[in-house]
């Protein structure tokens, strides 16, 4: 069996481009001991930040 057989089969997440250029950020060390802990936390991340946009989007009405 192969060594990524746990790995190599995630999700990308929708809408998401194999040639996109990632954003990254820089956190505070509880903050990234935090994300770094999720099991999937690209997935997560997007989908707090989604929710981030939404949100501010919905306060500019």
């Amino acid at each position: 069996m192969r060594k990524d057989y746990e790995t190599r089969f995630q999700p990308k997440g929708v809408g998401v481009k194999h040639d996109t250029k990632p954003i990254t950020v820089m956190l505070p060390d509880d903050l990234d001991q935090y994300v770094r802990a999720k099991k999937n936390r690209s997935e997560w991340l997007r989908q707090v930040i989604a929710e981030a946009v939404a949100k501010e989007q919905a306060l500019a009405y």
